[in-house]
């Protein structure tokens, strides 16, 4: 054997410089790897951590282009988001070469920040997160439809009006609206709010016997039930105090618009001379006329244009406020009722429904919206309506308007019932039919006059082919048992049902009848009865 040879002071100074020079390259060989693993899991931790910053990057760049509200818009967020994501791309191939344990850490540090900037950025785009500058619905209750409309212009969102009688809101105020406030408008299109008609006049009431009760009583019962056609007359009575009502011509169940007439006593006629006039402007025809009455003043009406007042409310009296009336001497007065302007109706197709609805509150005339797809008009589009260019209306008439929601496409439906449901909220005409189909399962589609995503016009009719299944032929069962016979029903794709009957004749468990003849056309799985002997 050999003997071991030592190395000189020389060579062992040569191999120490040799193991230095090479140190870098046995670390880039993976040593670490092979003996403690460590660098391993570092790799691991790197590499993750950058495939979710790219995902979550990809992710933020394509969400960003989808939710672009316009094109100049959707091209400043390609550019951007594609910048970004450029970046994330050719960092992470970056970091790849970096086997250093603390450039792992930065690369890592790094990849986090980039993933919980465009994670961010997702999640607020989802409105999962908020953010406190983040327009949202406004709560409209009880609100001026004018100013919903205003907030509506604003934040580009479409308001269908619908409206509904209500004794405690205020007409053209907000009852009720379907999107909550709070909501991110960010993906709203439109809103339909409730809006109040005021009371109904057609509710019924009960009205109490008010012979005896003081005038003010009686006229604030009148208004708090929103009794629309009440009359008060006033008459001299010796033995009835003043302002007692000592007669009324109906006392009984009645509707808020039928007649209501009562009469008031204006006592002696020596007990008051002198009246110190009010100020009407602003009172209603009947409770200005009443007050008057009350008063012995008679009076003349005439009526003037405003576009302050609502129709039928005192704009100007021709006695002013404090003036001091001798009321023996037969003292008249005239006051002018509200008389609003003739409203003519513009043309409604070179209009936008915001700018319809806006009219309409400016004018105080109610719109009901109903849209449909139509062919030819195009979205938010004028299709017609129920009052034309240079028709007159007056405050609170009802314009009804259909507004177009673009071109209407053939669906892609699962079952039948999915079709139907769509055909019948859309207004569209169809005819089913059904036919017998060995290839085709029961309720599945045969065929269909229109293919998916082929365009639907107004005029079209959609008519569907649908599958009851295959066919097969009853067997005759007769001579078998009922073993034999549940195999011939599993091959004819039948439901076999058994019932017994007593039979000196036929042996037990054989068949006497079935209930469909023998070599019968039916649809698959139809339900057959046998029936069995059961014997003596």
């Amino acid at each position: 054997m050999e003997e071991q040879r030592e190395f000189t002071e020389q060579e062992k100074l040569e191999k120490l410089r040799e193991i230095e020079n090479r140190k870098e390259e046995i670390l880039k060989e993976g040593s670490l790897d092979e003996f403690t693993g460590k660098n391993k899991i570092w790799k691991i931790i790197t590499y993750f951590c950058l495939s979710l910053a790219l995902v979550l990057m990809i992710s933020y760049s394509i969400q960003t282009v989808i939710q672009s509200e316009s094109l100049v818009t959707q091209l400043t967020n390609i550019i951007g988001t594609f910048i970004l994501t450029i970046f994330t791309v050719f960092f992470m191939f970056t970091s790849l070469f970096a086997d250093n344990k603390k450039g792992r850490v930065f690369v890592i540090i790094a990849s986090i920040l980039l993933s919980c900037y465009s994670g961010f950025n997702l999640l607020v785009g989802a409105d999962i997160i908020h953010l406190g500058n983040q327009v949202v619905v406004i709560d409209f209750y009880n609100k001026e439809i004018s100013e919903v409309i205003a907030w509506a212009e604003e934040n580009e969102i479409f308001i269908s009006q619908v409206y509904k009688n209500s004794d405690t809101i205020e007409q053209y105020r907000v009852i009720d609206q379907d999107v909550k406030a709070g909501t991110s408008i960010k993906k709203i299109e439109k809103i339909t709010v409730t809006v109040s008609d005021g009371p109904n006049p057609e509710k019924e009431t009960n009205l109490p016997n008010m012979i005896g009760w003081d005038v003010d009583k009686a006229m604030s019962y009148i208004d708090k039930n929103h009794l629309t056609n009440a009359n008060i007359e006033f008459d001299f009575h010796d033995e009835i105090k003043r302002d007692i009502v000592f007669s009324q011509n109906i006392e009984s169940t009645m509707k808020r618009n039928e007649p209501l007439e009562l009469k008031v006593s204006l006592g002696k006629k020596d007990e008051f001379k002198y009246v110190t006039m009010i100020d009407l402007t602003g009172k209603d025809e009947f409770h200005a006329t009443t007050w008057l009455k009350r008063n012995r003043i008679a009076y003349e009406i005439q009526y003037g244009y405003s576009d302050s007042y609502e129709e039928g409310i005192v704009i100007k009296q021709e006695d002013k406020k404090g003036k001091v009336m001798d009321v023996t001497k037969n003292a008249k007065t005239t006051i002018t009722l509200a008389r609003n302007h003739q409203i003519t109706v513009p043309n409604f197709e070179e209009m936008t429904s915001t700018k319809i609805n806006s009219w309409a509150t400016d004018n105080k005339i109610k719109i009901i919206f109903k849209e449909e797809y139509d062919e030819k008009i195009a979205k938010g589009k004028v299709i017609e309506s129920s009052r034309l260019k240079g028709d007159t209306v007056e405050v609170g008439d009802t314009i009804q308007i259909t507004i177009s929601k673009g071109q209407l496409y053939m669906i892609k439906f699962t079952n039948i019932e999915e079709f139907v449901t769509w055909a019948n909220e859309e207004e569209i005409s169809y005819n089913i039919d059904y036919q017998f189909n060995s290839e085709v399962k029961a309720g599945q589609l045969i065929s269909s006059s229109h293919k998916e995503n082929q365009l639907v016009k107004n005029t079209d009719t959609i008519n569907l082919v649908i599958s009851q299944g295959g066919t097969t032929n009853v067997p005759n069962f007769q001579g078998m048992t009922k073993n034999e016979i549940t195999d011939a029903c599993k091959k004819a794709n039948l439901i076999c049902e058994y019932k017994y009957e007593s039979s000196q004749t036929i042996e037990k468990d054989k068949i006497i009848k079935q209930s469909m003849r023998a070599g019968s056309e039916v649809p698959d799985k139809t339900t057959v009865t046998i029936t069995l002997s059961s014997g003596n």
